[in-house]
């Protein structure tokens, strides 16, 4: 028996695609969902294969039996009438966990520059087509991406040739010729959808393209780049997501955190995006969580391994409603609040609700005095960039700058605090002389001002 002869006694099966020999769609035994599991009885010389593209069990008619009857190798062959091999066993043994490997990021290689050339040529005119059509624009909209979200990031729309997907000969976009089982030259298809490009540094990486109807819903032109969509790279903090429209909407939604895209949930970071997540500040984990079922269960076990690389900045942070952020919006939820809510302050200090960095206009002391405890407040001749980050110290008291021959930096319950209360500490001028001078190792805002004799005449 091989493997969809086994999946077809678990869960209904049904075909959708003939390449490959064919290949059969249907629930996961093991995490439910509808078509999620992929069977495709033809492969592994007739032994079959099968892939959840949710909780990413997959192998062939041997491992069917042990993930899902519970079977070990040996009886799993027996089942199937297998010769037994002590090598084949140990060919099939898991690595021990002291023997685990270091997680090592991909690189991926980026396009040729023919296909480049001709990918610019197609995003240019699918730029141009999606203006023309007004319910993609609105679809977009109700998912968090607005027409200038959808400019940025160079969205498309492929209406197709005389109503019908395009093809092309490989060679004209620098792919190598493929020859069917007729001897005919196999053409580069381009159906219709939306076009949804991946741009590093003007350079077109990859393009992607969801499709209306049929399967796969999500299509790859081939000769992309398989580089994982960093967007806001610039930014300290970032969500991770498992669709590059998901990213999209979440990098428009606020400036004070980026998104990475994995294109599926166990996906994980290249090279590229691994550097960033390493120096980034914060991580949200936003992989969706479903509704129900497998979904959520999936989710959660895909976080373990974030939990398990980025363990000092990575929280799970599912959307509060629907299973991903495209979904959110549609049911009401606001992006930019449901984001900004998970940053730690270190991100958001000195922020008001439009952004900018609050002002001096409210109950700040103007009269240089004790207030107690040890705390001493600005005067009217301190100036003001110090008086705002009196201000910040003293509207976060448990951030704390750290003043040592060996370490100069700002931290909150031990972690780096970036924003507006690091700029006024590192960059260079009047506070950042004065704190460079300050006797204590430990300043706060009970502290920040203290007797001296200098021209910020503090008593």
């Amino acid at each position: 028996m091989n493997t969809y002869d086994l999946a077809s006694k678990k869960v209904n099966l049904k075909k959708v695609a003939s390449t490959h020999g064919g290949e059969w769609a249907g629930p996961c035994p093991a995490c439910g969902g509808n078509d999620r599991f992929r069977v495709w009885p033809n492969a592994n010389q007739g032994k079959g294969s099968y892939w959840c593209r949710s909780c990413d069990k997959s192998g062939d008619n041997i491992q069917f039996l042990i993930e899902f009857e519970g079977m070990d190798f040996k009886a799993a062959c027996e089942y199937l009438d297998i010769e037994f091999t002590t090598k084949h066993r140990m060919d099939r043994q898991p690595q021990a966990a002291n023997q685990k490997q270091p997680f090592q990021p991909v690189q991926h290689q980026r396009p040729d520059q023919l296909w480049q050339e001709k990918a610019e040529k197609f995003i240019a005119w699918a730029q141009l087509e999606l203006g023309k059509n007004p319910d993609v624009m609105q679809w977009l909209s109700d998912r968090g991406i607005n027409q200038e979200a959808a400019a940025a990031a160079r969205l498309g729309w492929n209406p197709g040739e005389n109503g019908k997907d395009i093809f092309r000969p490989r060679p004209a976009w620098g792919l190598p010729e493929l020859k069917k089982e007729n001897g005919k030259p196999r053409m580069l298809w381009i159906p219709q959808g939306l076009v949804i490009p991946y741009i590093i540094d003007g350079m077109i990486q990859r393009i992607r393209i969801r499709r209306p109807e049929g399967e796969p819903r999500y299509y790859v032109v081939p000769g992309s780049s398989m580089s994982i969509m960093i967007l806001g790279i610039e930014r300290r903090a970032f969500v991770i997501v498992e669709s590059e429209l998901d990213a999209i909407s979440c990098a428009a939604a606020t400036d004070l955190a980026g998104a990475v895209a994995l294109g599926t949930l166990q996906g994980k970071p290249d090279v590229a995006a691994y550097a960033v997540l390493k120096d980034a500040i914060q991580i949200l984990n936003a992989l969706d969580y479903g509704d129900k079922g497998g979904g959520k269960i999936a989710a959660e076990r895909a976080f373990e391994w974030w939990l398990e690389n980025f363990p000092d900045k990575c929280d799970r942070w599912p959307v509060p409603k629907g299973k991903d952020p495209g979904e959110a919006v549609q049911q009401g939820i606001d992006l930019k609040s449901w984001i900004e809510a998970g940053l730690v302050p270190a991100l958001t200090l000195g922020k008001s609700e439009t952004g900018k960095v609050k002002s001096e206009k409210d109950s700040s002391p103007s009269r240089g005095e004790d207030k107690g405890g040890g705390e001493n407040i600005p005067t009217q001749d301190t100036p003001e960039l110090l008086k705002e980050l009196y201000k910040l110290l003293r509207d976060n008291p448990g951030v704390k700058i750290i003043n040592t021959p060996d370490r100069f930096t700002v931290l909150r319950n031990d972690r780096y605090v970036g924003g507006r209360i690091n700029e006024l500490v590192m960059k260079p001028g009047e506070v950042n002389d004065y704190l460079l001078s300050h006797p204590d190792e430990e300043i706060n805002y009970k502290n920040l001002f203290y007797v001296q004799s200098s021209t910020f005449n503090v008593e």
